[in-house]
This record gives C-alpha cells, sequence and structure tokens, in this order.
C-alpha cells in the first residue's frame, strides 16, 4: 500500500471513529460537542505532559509491532513492561545509577519475551497463550512483592521510590523513546536482519526457500520486543511515576495499549511514534472528560475504544489478508 492510500485509509477511519464515537455519545446523553472539545482542548494543550506520557507507548507499540512484522502475536508486552519497570526501579533505588536502571529494565522484558519465543520454536506452545499466563503471573508477583517485601515505609502503598538522583528529566524520556523507534525502523527496513524478518512475517515458507530460518527471527523480533516494553517500564517509572503502587495502576494496561498503537500507526516505527502522542492525548483528554463534564470514566474509555476500532480494523483486516495470500504462494 502507497502512502497516499494509507493517508486516505487513515483519514476515511478517522471521519467514521469520531462519527461513531458521536453516536454512541448521543445515545448515552451526552453533547458530542462538549465532549469532543473537552477532550481535544485538555487532551493536547499540555506538550510536555504530552509527549513523556507518549513514551511508554511507544515502547509497547514497537513490542507489539516487531514480533507481528514477523508473523508472531505479542500480548505479553504487558509483562514485559512491568519487570522492566521492577527491576529498573530496584536497580535505580539502590545505585542511583539512571543509565544501569534503564539497561536492566530493558534487559529483564528482554529476557520475558525471549523465553515466551522459545517456548513456541522448541516446545511448540502458542505464545498468546504464554504470554497471558505470564502476564497474570507477574502481575500478582509484582503486586505481592511490592506490597510485602519493597514498600515504601512512609506510603505503604507504594513501593520504595526512585532517588533524585536517578529521575531522568520528563521530556528526555520522549527522546530516549523516539530514538529507539528510530533505530528500530533502520534496523527494520535499511538491514539484512530487518530483511529477514519482514520476509519471515509475509511467508515463512519463502525465507526457508531463500535459505534463512524463520524461526531465528521469531526469537530475534520477540527479543527486540522485550528490550523495547522493559525499557518502556523503566522509562515510565525513572521519568513519570517514580515508584510503583501495590496495585500496579499506574502501568497496568500500557502493554495492551500496545497492541492498539502499534495497529495504528500500521505496524511502522515512524507511524508508531505519532499514534502513540494520538493515544496519549486521547488518555488524557478522557480524564478531563469526566472531570468537566461528569460523565462516568467508562465513557471516555468507550469512546478511546470506540476510536482504536475503528483506527486499527481496515489494517488489521488487511493485515491478515496479506499473511493469508503469503502462506498460500
Amino acid at each position: 500500500m502507497s502512502r497516499h492510500e494509507v493517508i486516505i485509509e487513515v483519514s476515511i477511519s478517522l471521519l467514521i471513529a469520531f462519527a461513531t464515537g458521536a453516536l454512541v455519545l448521543a445515545i448515552l446523553g451526552f453533547n458530542p460537542g462538549e465532549v469532543y472539545s473537552v477532550l481535544f482542548k485538555y487532551g493536547y494543550s499540555n506538550l510536555n505532559y504530552l509527549l513523556s506520557k507518549s513514551a511508554p507507548y511507544i515502547m509497547t507499540g514497537l513490542a507489539f509491532s516487531i514480533p507481528a512484522i514477523a508473523g508472531v502475536f505479542n500480548i505479553g508486552g504487558e509483562s514485559q513492561l512491568y519487570v522492566g519497570a521492577f527491576l529498573g526501579l530496584l536497580t535505580a533505588y539502590y545505585t542511583g545509577n539512571p543509565i544501569l536502571a534503564l539497561i536492566v529494565g530493558a534487559l529483564a522484558g528482554g529476557a520475558l519475551a525471549l523465553f515466551i519465543a522459545l517456548l513456541r520454536v522448541y516446545r511448540g506452545i502458542n505464545e498468546v497463550i504464554t504470554a497471558i499466563m505470564v502476564n497474570w503471573i507477574f502481575y500478582y508477583l509484582l503486586a505481592y512483592l511490592i506490597a510485602g517485601k519493597f514498600y515504601n515505609p512512609q506510603y505503604s502503598h507504594e513501593s520504595v521510590p526512585v532517588p533524585p538522583s536517578a529521575r531522568v528529566p520528563s521530556l528526555a524520556i520522549f527522546v530516549i523513546a523516539v530514538a529507539v523507534a528510530l533505530a528500530y525502523y533502520y534496523l527494520l527496513y535499511f538491514t539484512d536482519l530487518g530483511y529477514k524478518l519482514r520476509v519471515s512475517g509475509i511467508s515463512p515458507a519463502s525465507a526457508r526457500y531463500a535459505g534463512f530460518e524463520p524461526a531465528n527471527s521469531v526469537l530475534t523480533s520477540m527479543l527486540l520486543a522485550g528490550i523495547a516494553a522493559g525499557l518502556g517500564g523503566a522509562l515510565l517509572v525513572l521519568g513519570i511515576t517514580y515508584s510503583i503502587d501495590d496495585t500496579l495502576t499506574a502501568i497496568y494496561g500500557i502493554g495492551f495499549m500496545g497492541i492498539g498503537i502499534g495497529l495504528l500507526g500500521r505496524n511502522h516505527p515512524i507511524g508508531i511514534i505519532f499514534s502513540s502522542i494520538f493515544m496519549s492525548g486521547l488518555v488524557i483528554g478522557g480524564q478531563w472528560v469526566e472531570l468537566k463534564t461528569g460523565a462516568p470514566p467508562e465513557l471516555a474509555d468507550t469512546l478511546i475504544g470506540v476510536i482504536v476500532i475503528a483506527l486499527a480494523v481496515p489494517y488489521a483486516y488487511s493485515m491478515l489478508v496479506r499473511k493469508i495470500r503469503g502462506e498460500a504462494k
């Protein structure tokens, strides 16, 4: 699909998304004009907050899209972000070194994703099933560790904090996230490794015919995905939250959001940067919709869901068709 066709598809999807959202709002008894006004006025007005909030989304968007390009469905970005955030937090707390904390967080996420990939390649276990179990295992494990072992004595519902010396400026985490996305873009489209990942995703049979093993692409893509998600978790705690509460409220759902962001960005690293900013504005604006209009929080979530579905479904469908055609060939 050409760039012009992509722009047309996204524009039409946007119109459908906001028209559908307006219909849902009207049915529920809210003024669509007022809700959309609040959504965009407050969602995109604070540029620094908008960009910093989008940094973890960029990372989890990459965590979904890199494996998707290689033919793998990674929904484990959630748990990969968890371990990156938690081990990055502990590293920062005990060493005071933000660089080391970011590295540890990225490696932790990469190791967990690689574990899921190894089970698929060598044991034939579907990565979706494994990821679902791993996501919940690490959710409850981290909740237990924060509540029972690594809590802040002053605020027992929170983890130990990131010390001031290890904190990263909020805008800097966005710069780091964009730099990683650009590096992944170069890797995917200008290196031999990226070519192998893309061919393996389109047609594993063609990859074998060309002389390289699709299983290696599965392992590589998942490792890259986990590194991104783990780094996203570390960026989140070092640059925004500075701690993790015992119910993981601040980090829960960011990995799952990456699926929609990846589809919105058409699984392209550059597109993911812009779709993450767009989605961050919707999330921020959705919080203000609740405050300014008295709407329940579920309304903002519903509106965001409608927009994501309308934007992502056309691409998901075309991606599935290309996959089936590639396998048939």
